[in-house]
């Protein structure tokens, strides 16, 4: 999860825990203040009744209740019921409603306080104390708050809906807040995945404004710190490039001197023929160095290369008929498995003359360095690509996490020419076609699997 849906969770999180706090106690206390007031008027009513029955001594029973039935609101269900100091009942408002009561509510309600409380349907009810004309009583009032009760419902409806809108607000503005807020570091984001040592020079825009914030100051310390890498790797490319055609004049110029030095004097003294050709391979060993140099240089560098459909059987034997002009005692078997049918199994989109560097490395490789003169290769079709397989002898397995590595050797392999630089090109080459390559040693066998995409 990243940081801007985080911290949007936060930021939502907290408001709802403000706004439901919020709102809950909103609507306890419209709940409290309904249930007050009502109560209030519970009460009021008692004590009018009980005035009415006890104090006023034209009013009789029958009388209360022909007033009862023309001011009780039907729709509270209303009822009153008074009791005497024996706990008798003396009045009763209605017989349509009851109102659950015991001798113990009554007696508390006599001896300590008023007393409130909800029956088991939903009516409120209100126990006061009374006295009058030298005598105490107890009346009991009970109702249904119909109109407040609805109100309370549509008041929970409104909190309800007021907490999702308000969350569903404060959700898209925190989101559509923290994309404006996190913009520049996602451009940031943006140009660190696509930079290279080839697009070093494009930096980020920052805004031409004074008063900077931190965002605009870490754009403008990114941006000058590619300067810095962008004239670094400049400067290591230049001298790459101009050392290896540098070395290449003068390694040709020896050549030619020692062929002519053999001519004049190599004939006369078998020695020193044998030292001319000596140091003629040793020339010829540097010459091949500082190419395979400035073709890493070249790969390392990405320069776009021009691509074309390659049949990979035809690169192979050319490869083949190459390395078998140095390497004579080379024997090379290609296998093509008998799936592979059609010629555009077998042609892959790439680079003629990098394709047949990569695959005179790897024969090259198995002619200095195997145990027996012999090479298989294997052509088999993979998904959306061509899978080769070069397999030859070997005493030892190379570690698979260095034998890429640029000039690594085997210590036991120390004698033998090359300079280890020959995989290293081969990886790199198949990369920038966007396929891979892999090794492993399998039955006392280097098994090198090299994988080229068809488009």
């Amino acid at each position: 999860m990243n940081y801007k849906t985080r911290l949007t969770l936060l930021f939502v999180g907290l408001f709802f825990f403000v706004l439901s706090s919020i709102l809950v106690f909103i609507y306890i206390s419209y709940s409290e203040f309904r249930r007050d007031e009502f109560f209030a008027r519970l009460r009021e009513k008692s004590f009018n009744t009980a005035k009415l029955l006890i104090d006023v001594k034209e009013i009789d029973i029958g009388l209360l209740k022909i007033i009862d039935q023309n001011s009780i609101n039907k729709m509270y269900d209303e009822k009153i019921l008074i009791f005497d100091e024996q706990n008798t009942l003396i009045y009763s408002s209605l017989d349509d409603e009851k109102i659950p009561y015991s001798l113990r509510t009554i007696e508390q309600i006599r001896k300590r306080a008023d007393k409130y409380y909800v029956d088991d349907d939903g009516d409120e009810v209100v126990g006061v104390h009374y006295t009058g004309q030298g005598h105490d009583y107890v009346v009991l009032a009970s109702a249904y708050d119909t109109y407040g009760i609805s109100k309370l419902e549509n008041l929970k409806t409104l909190v309800i809906i007021a907490l999702v809108l308000g969350t569903l607000l404060i959700a898209l503005s925190s989101y559509y807040y923290i994309r404006q807020v996190f913009r520049p570091i996602d451009a940031l984001n943006s140009s660190i995945q696509t930079i290279g040592e080839n697009n070093l020079h494009e930096f980020i825009p920052v805004n031409g404004r004074k008063n900077r914030d931190e965002l605009d100051q870490l754009a403008v310390n990114y941006n000058q710190m590619l300067g810095r890498l962008f004239k670094a790797f400049e400067s290591q490319r230049a001298f790459v490039r101009n050392a290896a055609h540098e070395l290449k004049t003068p390694l040709a110029l020896i050549h030619g001197k020692l062929d002519r030095l053999d001519e004049l004097a190599g004939r006369q003294n078998p020695e020193m023929q044998v030292l001319l050709t000596s140091l003629e391979q040793d020339v010829d060993s540097q010459a091949d160095l500082v190419e395979s140099l400035l073709l890493i240089q070249r790969l390392q560098s990405q320069l776009p290369v021009n691509t074309a459909k390659v049949r990979i059987d035809e690169s192979l034997y050319e490869s083949v008929k190459d390395v078998n002009e140095t390497f004579p005692q080379q024997a090379v078997r290609i296998d093509i498995e008998s799936s592979i049918k059609t010629e555009d199994q077998l042609t892959v989109v790439g680079n003629t003359l990098l394709l047949k560097i990569c695959f005179r490395n790897l024969i090259a490789n198995a002619a200095m360095y195997s145990a027996t003169p012999e090479l298989n290769i294997k052509i088999s079709e993979e998904d959306h690509g061509l899978q080769l397989t070069f397999v030859n002898a070997g005493d030892d397995p190379i570690p698979d996490t260095r034998i890429f590595e640029p000039f690594y050797r085997q210590t036991q392999q120390q004698e033998k020419p090359g300079h280890g630089l020959g995989l290293s090109i081969v990886k790199q080459i198949i990369e920038l076609m966007n396929g891979t390559v892999g090794y492993y040693f399998e039955n006392e066998k280097h098994h090198f699997q090299v994988t080229i995409p068809h488009t």
